[in-house]
């Protein structure tokens, strides 16, 4: 039988009050240890640390990024088929963006404290911390100074800061990781764009690379990181970068891979002009459409040339809605906003239908990966993706890859779609995606009228 549960009880602000007057006071205390281990450090998307790095460094108006890899014994290699199975000592992130200021020292030492500039990425202040997955103290050099993480003994994190050298100082900022725990990189792996798994081992099964490997003589995992795959991911990361333009892989010093990005003025169509109007919901006013080609080269290797529209934004919201997406994310949304798209053109769609087999040559399928199309058994199917800086692991459902300024949860690999407020608006941005698609190809529909009507007056 269930006891009856009613009850006379004080209203929510009585008790607060009564609390304050006379109840026992204790502050809340936080285990840094325990906040960085278990969930900071802690994200379910392959190479978080890069992604994080990377929009660091892309936030710094750096246009250039090296991941520089240091292999144990000091090994020299002429090609990256003899770094396969070597024991990965430290890794460091190098960017020629803006050296640290005084309030990004502060910053990158205080949890949770994102970056203020609302032209910024970079929301939530915690995707730094993901580089305690590789490292136990990460130390940042950047300009003249440099900082070092160091755990004390009740498990609180400190920073050290210093002044470097004057032979040690430069214009980049470098972060320094040196592995808690053992890695193993994996050079010798194949990638298959359009293949249920897309990156093999080399060999009849094209089994998916594993992400660690078990030691037969102890059963100790040891986690892995696949070089295919790491090229893979950087050359995605280029689509909608603002300022990077070169991403570069080092192993013990020497380069291994180099892509780049360079972008090509297309001349714009005269329908291109009339493409001035609000978005569904007149939260946005689109306008300034401007069309490029965009161009993915590897170093010594192919290219590729994708189409690019970029659609500025500017914001037409009232003041109450602004001042509850000021109150979750503590920043403003910035004047005007950027909407872009990322697809394939005829020519190149063409090609890939008439590949009879998949290319041999690892580059090119590479740069296949970042059509945001899939073929199979002569069927195309889309599969662009979104972009929030750098890409989620979530579908656009068209074509075409997209990027502005969506707000995702913590963990960037989703958009906020639960929140009423960051809803509304990354709803409003989707949907202005739309209106962009389907201008897009309306354009395109047009011009083949144009071009088939020309040829009818050649016709017999």
């Amino acid at each position: 039988m269930m006891k009856n549960l009613s009850y006379e009880s004080a209203s929510s602000d009585a008790l607060r009050l009564k609390a304050l007057q006379s109840g026992f006071e204790s502050r809340v205390e936080v285990n840094q240890r325990m906040l960085i281990d278990k969930m900071l450090a802690r994200y379910s998307s392959d190479f978080v640390v890069c992604r994080e790095l990377i929009q660091n460094s892309d936030d710094a108006k750096a246009t250039s990024f090296h991941f520089e890899i240091t292999c144990d014994g000091g090994v020299s290699a002429t090609s990256e088929e003899h770094f396969h199975n070597q024991t990965i000592t430290e890794i460091r992130a190098v960017n020629n963006g803006l050296v640290f200021n005084e309030t990004d020292w502060k910053r990158v030492a205080a949890i949770a404290e994102g970056n203020t500039n609302v032209e910024s990425v970079g929301q939530f202040g915690v995707g730094f911390f993901s580089v305690f997955s590789f490292s136990e103290e990460p130390i940042i050099v950047s300009g003249d100074e440099y900082m070092a993480f160091v755990w004390r003994d009740d498990n609180s994190l400190t920073t050290f800061r210093h002044k470097l050298a004057a032979q040690e100082q430069s214009k980049s900022t470098s972060i320094i990781l040196k592995m808690r725990t053992k890695y193993i990189l994996h050079t010798q792996t194949d990638f298959d764009v359009d293949g249920p798994a897309e990156l093999t081992d080399k060999s009849p099964t094209k089994k998916k690379p594993k992400k660690s490997v078990t030691t037969t003589t102890t059963n100790d995992i040891i986690p892995t990181i696949n070089l295919s795959q790491l090229k893979a991911y950087f050359t995605k990361v280029l689509s909608f970068t603002k300022y990077i333009n070169d991403l570069v892989i080092k192993i013990n010093q020497k380069t291994i891979f180099k892509v780049t990005k360079t972008k090509k003025a297309i001349r714009p169509a005269k329908s291109q002009s009339q493409f001035k109007k609000n978005s569904i919901h007149n939260m946005l006013r689109l306008d300034a459409f401007i069309q490029t080609e965009q161009i993915f080269s590897i170093d010594h290797g192919p290219s590729i040339a994708l189409n690019h529209i970029s659609v500025d934004a500017t914001l037409i919201i009232d003041d109450n809605y602004h001042n509850q997406i000021r109150r979750i994310l503590k920043k403003s949304l910035p004047p005007s906003v950027q909407i872009q798209l990322l697809y394939t053109p005829n020519d190149i769609i063409v090609k890939r239908q008439q590949q009879s087999s998949i290319a041999k040559d690892l580059n090119v399928r590479i740069l296949n990966s970042l059509i945001p199309l899939k073929f199979n058994n002569n069927e195309i199917s889309p599969s662009g993706l979104i972009f929030i800086g750098l890409g989620t692991h979530q579908t656009t459902g068209i074509g075409m890859h997209v990027y502005s300024h969506l707000i995702p949860t913590i963990e960037r690999e989703n958009l906020d779609l639960q929140d009423p407020y960051i809803s509304k608006w990354n709803r409003e941005l989707l949907l202005s995606v739309g209106q962009i698609a389907r201008f897009v190809y309306d354009q395109s529909v047009n011009e083949n009228k144009q071009f088939y009507s020309t040829l009818s007056s050649f016709s017999f």
